[in-house]
C-alpha cells in the first residue's frame, strides 16, 4: 500500500475492481470463511464502474461479488487477495518454489509460513506448506 491514508478496505477494493478488469487468477482469503482458490472476478465489477454506476449500485455490487465459477462474496470480508499475475502456477511450478524465504518475518514474530497457515485456514502443516508454495509463487 504506497499512499498511507489508504484502509485496508480501500486497497482491495481497488485490487478486486483491478482483477475484474484484468480478469486476472487470485487467491482470496477470507476473515470468516474458507478462501476461494484459483478463482477468476466477473467482470461486472469493471463494468460497473466503466458505465458510470453510482454509488448505491457500487456499494451492492461490492456486497457481492462474483467469481466466473459463480461464487459469492462480501468485499467486507476479503482478508488477503494473493495475485497471479502471469497465470496460475501449474504443479511442476509450484514444486520448484524456493520455501527458504518461507521463514521470513512478515510481522514482529511472525513468519510467512505462519502467516500462510493463518490467512488460509490451513488445517495441517501440509496444507500450509502447500499454500505458501502459491503465496511464493505469486
Amino acid at each position: 500500500m504506497q499512499d498511507e491514508q489508504i484502509t485496508p478496505l480501500q486497497h482491495n477494493m481497488r485490487r478486486l475492481v483491478d482483477l475484474s478488469r484484468r480478469e486476472g487468477y487470485c487467491d482470496i482469503t477470507f476473515h470468516n470463511r474458507d478462501p476461494l482458490i484459483g478463482v477468476r472476478l466477473s467482470p461486472k465489477l469493471n463494468a460497473a464502474l466503466m458505465y458510470g454506476a453510482g454509488a448505491q449500485k457500487m456499494a451492492n455490487l461490492f456486497d457481492q461479488i462474483e467469481t466466473r465459477t459463480g461464487a459469492v462474496f462480501r468485499a467486507t470480508d476479503v482478508w488477503v487477495i494473493v495475485e497471479f499475475p502471469y497465470g496460475l502456477p501449474t504443479d511442476d511450478d509450484l514444486a520448484k518454489v524456493d520455501l527458504a524465504d518461507g521463514d521470513a518475518e512478515v510481522a514482529p514474530g511472525v513468519s510467512m509460513r505462519q502467516m500462510a497457515k493463518e490467512v488460509y485456514r490451513c488445517a495441517d502443516d501440509s496444507e500450509a506448506e502447500r499454500m505458501l508454495r502459491r503465496i511464493l509463487a505469486s
